[in-house]
């Protein structure tokens, strides 16, 4: 998604793992350019499966006092490999749904030091929380609640190059 809508201006300022399954990459990658680049606003655009791979990172943030903005898509559920069981896998779904999960977020990111921690779920409120989420001096935390059913396409299939 960060891909698709997210306007970079000069070279050099995303880092991703090219969706090809790795999941837990944003945290750590987020820390590491943080520490690279003291200048620059750093922003980690995860989502919640891939978050809950390396939630307690969230601390190393706090600990080290370092800026990033945490931004976490929740749609309850492992959504790109749900999407990838429907097109691909005739539905059938596998360890991809975790409606049952009820992990509060924004209360792991307070447990982990973050003073500015918000759970984000109407649209209304979109410019007044992400303008105070941006302009929020030191590490925040910002869960979005999304559609559950919210696809990305294109999508690399199995077997694919990013060329197809």
């Amino acid at each position: 998604m960060t891909a698709q809508y997210f306007d970079f201006r000069e070279p050099r300022l995303w880092l991703t793992s090219g969706s090809m399954g790795t999941m837990g990459f944003g945290l750590p990658a987020a820390i590491g350019a943080q520490f690279a680049r003291r200048d620059k606003l750093v922003i980690d655009i995860d989502g919640d499966a891939s978050i809950r791979m390396n939630l307690g990172e969230l601390e190393t943030v706090t600990t080290y006092d370092l800026p990033i903005k945490v931004v976490v898509l929740n749609n309850f559920g492992d959504g790109m490999v749900k999407q990838w069981q429907k097109l691909f896998f005739k539905g059938r779904l596998s360890g991809s749904d975790k409606s049952l999960h009820k992990k509060d977020f924004v209360k792991a990111a307070q447990a982990d030091g973050y003073q500015f921690a918000v759970r984000l779920d109407r649209k209304a409120d979109v410019p007044r929380v992400v303008k105070e989420f941006i302009e929020f001096k030191g590490p925040a935390f910002l869960e979005v609640i999304i559609d559950t059913e919210a696809g990305v396409y294109p999508m690399v299939g199995p077997g694919q190059a990013y060329d197809e």
